[in-house]
Formats: structure tokens, sequence, C-alpha cells
């Protein structure tokens, strides 16, 4: 899909093209060195809950990557992800190959290689990604196609997760994200995900299938305050192949309620349904639990009390053009029985100065 965009876009040219000579087919060129950086504190008191461990994870991770852009549309980026979580031995806690094209021309884009989950586009709400899972998992191993325009998106991703090999399990995800507004306040869209969780080379382990579906309808206003409201349907349907079990669909409602001016927000989730996440604690031929290698949505959508509510109060805000994000936030969570806390605090810096502009001369 990746050539097709591109292949399009040289029909676009056909004629330019077969007139002049192959250099004069890029009409501009410049060399940028993307230097992003993440810092992440994450401390959860999740103590007596039975859905997640109270920890603190405080840390950062550097992505510079030097990108070769051309005709304002295609561009090649080569880098590394670094990863170092404070008070660990190590130098590095992870480093990862980031290698990507994209291709975008303010209506459809592609992305193909291994690049930053930020150039995703789609609304992935926290029953698919926890935010605690992004920061540590914070790149995409495949290929994204992408459309938008002023009434809506719609994003179609493969994520590669696992290669098949005798230290780990083949495993892959199907990511479909879209949404439309109408009606001048309004938007209605899904989310759909299917993940394969397959075989180690060594043995045959568990296979486990696991979809979910999440149709919604929301409107979005301003009344002195900006608000955003959102009333959504979960189904999931999951099976473990390998265990002797039939097909699993638990599934639950959503609302969620977001008020904010000057940076300044409240939000509210709430969830009533079943346990989403009834594999979390299976255990696979290898002597571990399937958990956050099955399940990217935040713990608490494992809920057996048929109820989750978070409930967020913060300050979140972008400078000097989205270049400085900033975020601080206190979390309130409960399963209907007991109250539990997070705390949350990140700054992200993505900066892109340009090396050598379309003349190839070296910017100041």
């Amino acid at each position: 899909m990746a050539l097709l965009l591109l292949s399009l876009e040289v029909f676009g040219q056909g004629q330019l093209a077969a007139a002049k000579s192959d250099t004069t087919a890029i009409k501009s060129s410049c060399l940028y060195l993307d230097a992003g950086l993440d810092f992440d504190f994450d401390n959860t008191e999740y103590s007596g809950s039975g859905l997640g461990s109270s920890e603190t994870l405080f840390g950062i991770s550097l992505t510079p990557v030097l990108r070769y852009e051309w005709n304002e549309k295609h561009s090649i980026g080569v880098g590394v992800s670094g990863q170092k979580w404070f008070g660990s031995a190590r130098f590095l806690d992870d480093i990862d190959l980031v290698a990507y094209y994209q291709f975008n021309n303010g209506r459809y884009g592609a992305v193909a290689g291994v690049f930053s989950f930020d150039k995703m586009i789609g609304r992935y709400s926290e029953a698919f990604f926890s935010n605690v899972w992004l920061a540590d998992n914070n790149l995409i191993q495949g290929l994204a196609l992408q459309y938008s325009d002023k009434v809506g998106f719609a994003e179609l991703a493969v994520d590669w997760l696992g290669m098949y090999s005798a230290e780990r399990r083949e495993q892959f995800r199907i990511l479909f994200s879209g949404e439309g507004g109408f009606a001048k306040v309004m938007y209605a869209g899904g989310t759909l995900q299917m993940q394969h969780y397959a075989n180690r080379a060594d043995f045959d382990s568990n296979v486990v299938d696991n979809i979910t579906i999440n149709p919604y309808v929301g409107v979005d206003f301003n009344a002195f305050f900006d608000f955003d409201i959102r009333l959504g349907y979960l189904q999931t349907l999951q099976r473990d192949r390998l265990s002797g079990g039939g097909w699993m669909a638990p599934m639950g409602g959503e609302l969620f309620f977001r008020m904010s001016r000057w940076g300044v927000f409240i939000s509210n989730n709430l969830y009533v349904g079943k346990n989403l996440q009834p594999l979390y604690n299976m255990v696979g031929k290898e002597g571990t639990i399937y958990g956050a290698d099955l399940y990217a949505s935040d713990p608490f959508y494992g809920t057996t009390t048929g109820i989750y509510n978070r409930t967020g109060i913060g300050y979140e805000r972008n400078f000097w053009k989205e270049r400085i994000k900033v975020k601080a936030e206190m979390v309130l969570k409960t399963d209907g029985k007991k109250l539990y806390t997070q705390q949350i605090v990140s700054l992200g810096v993505n900066l892109a100065p340009k090396l050598y502009d379309k003349a190839n001369r070296r910017t100041k």
C-alpha cells in the first residue's frame, strides 16, 4: 500500500518527469535532525486491588533521528530510541533501531518501518493502550496507512510485536481507527484491534486470539470551558486455542467526560461491564502469565466487580508550536470497593532543526 501511494504521487508528476531529467523530479529536499526526549514519572498505589502493582516508573526516552525530506511529501528517517529508567544499574535499559519511510500530502499518508507511536493519528482509549504501557513500548514495527481531512480521519495499521523464535512468541496486532464529525459539534467513530499471540519455535505454546471492537459517539464543544463527552461500547472476542476453551465475549459500556480551560482539566472515565481481560493470569506452557504481553490496556479493565471509574485532575498544555508538551495529573481509580491513586508527570520535547536546505547549504 505504501508503494501504491508512492506510485500515485509519481504518476501525478509523470508529464513533468518525462520532459525533464531525473534530477529535476526532486523539487526540493532538506535534511533534519529530529531530536525527541520524553520524561515520564508514573507512580501507582494499587495495593490490595488485584488489578495492578504499586510501583514508580521514573525515566527518560531519547530518540534522535536523521530525516531526509524531499518534495515536502516524502521522507526517510534513520536513528535510535534509547530508554533509561532512573535508578537502574544499566547504562540503558532498552535501545532500538528507528528506520522508516513516510509519505504525507496533507490528506493521504503512510508510514512503514520502525517508527514512534506518536506518528499514529487514531483515537485509542486506555481500553486498548494504557499510558504506562505506551511509555515502555513507544515504537511501532510495521505499517500505518492514514487519511485525514477537516471532517475526520481513518487509520489502518499493523504492529509486529514478536518474531517467531526460541526466545519469543510470534505476535502481531492489526489496528483500525476511524472517526467523522457531523452537526458541527458531534462525532462518531470506532476502533478495532485484532491481536494474534502465537507459538515459540521450540514448542507449541498456547495460541490466543484477542479481538476488541469499540464504536462510539460523542460531542465536542465550547461553552467557556472546552467539553468532550463520549459514549462507547466495548465488545471483545477472545479464545485460548490450545487450552480447550471456546470463545469468550466479555463486553461493557464506557462514558468519558472532559472539561478544560487554560490547560487545567478534569476528566472522568466510567466503565461498566464484564472483565475484559479474562486471560490475564493464564499461565502459558513456558511458565509465565500472559499479563501485559497479551493486554496492553489498563489493568483495571480486568475488573471483577463490574465497574471501573477513573477521575483525573491536572494540567496539560503545549508550548512553542507544540514542540514542548507538559502534563501533570492526579488520578483517582476505583473498582467500586476501594479508592486507589496514581500520579503522572510527563514532559515531551520534539525538535526538528534543519541541517541542510534545498540548495544543500549548511544552515546556521
